[in-house]
């Protein structure tokens, strides 16, 4: 219909009619680019704010997961450390045999530290987030846990040496009593009950300190993990300083 009356415009010479139809035709088509410009908007910036949300959350189950391995850590360290005065001690377990052995399980556990950033990685193919500053605090933050991560990386040697020490049945009431998993999150409990009898507790510590590898190898892992627990706190919180980056973005939307 527009069409036919620019026609009939051109036909009669009413170039100001016709300019005012060339004037509709522009407009209309410029208010309709906005207008999809406009939608496209809103659909990008809904679906970072989405992403947004997801790696807040991917985040926070990280930090929850890093303080869980922290506790854990200390836990070993403390009980490597008193491995170690035992060790240097020279002394007879007597009836506390099973509770050296528990200890020198509890020095030899370790963990993977790595944390996911699944979530953050589809951000990025995805060209998000645009905050600059939100980029630079995550990626600070997996520097930082790819750093620790790969620093202990493999099972430490001590962990074998002693285990190969420890028979099926102690091993067995160990891993059963002495040892727990809940929601991807270990336990080392320390007040758990003898599964094994003074004797046999005795005849496997005996084993184990006239090792003289023992000594050095634990020596060496505890050495390591003795600083994880300062190591992964400062880890968390850059986490939580990307948080409160993403925090801020979301307020502003």
């Amino acid at each position: 219909m527009l069409l036919r009356r620019i026609t009939q415009h051109v036909k009669d010479q009413n170039w100001f009619a016709v300019f005012v139809d060339f004037l509709i035709v522009v407009v209309g088509v410029f208010i309709g680019i906005q207008v999809a410009n406009w939608n496209d908007e809103r659909a990008v910036f809904k679906k970072e704010t989405q992403a947004l949300i997801a790696l807040r959350k991917e985040i926070l189950a990280s930090i929850n997961t890093t303080e869980s391995k922290i506790n854990s850590y200390q836990q070993a360290a403390d009980a490597g450390k008193r491995s170690l005065a035992f060790i240097d001690a020279e002394v007879d377990c007597e009836d506390n045999c099973w509770n050296r052995i528990v200890d020198l399980m509890h020095a030899s556990q370790w963990q993977d530290l790595y944390v996911s950033d699944s979530s953050y990685q589809n951000m990025r193919n995805k060209g998000f987030p645009q905050s600059v500053e939100i980029i630079d605090a995550v990626e600070d933050y997996l520097a930082q846990n790819k750093s620790n991560a790969i620093t202990f990386l493999e099972f430490p040697p001590y962990r074998s040496l002693v285990r190969q020490y420890v028979d099926v049945k102690a091993s067995e009431f160990y891993w059963d009593q002495c040892w727990s998993l809940v929601d991807g999150l270990e336990n080392y409990i320390l007040d758990c009950p003898k599964g094994i009898s003074d004797e046999e507790a005795k005849a496997i510590i005996e084993k184990i300190i006239s090792n003289p590898n023992i000594k050095p190898y634990l020596t060496l892992w505890v050495s390591g993990i003795v600083s994880l627990p300062t190591v992964l706190g400062n880890q968390n919180m850059a986490a939580q300083k990307a948080i409160d980056l993403i925090n801020q973005e979301l307020e502003r939307r």
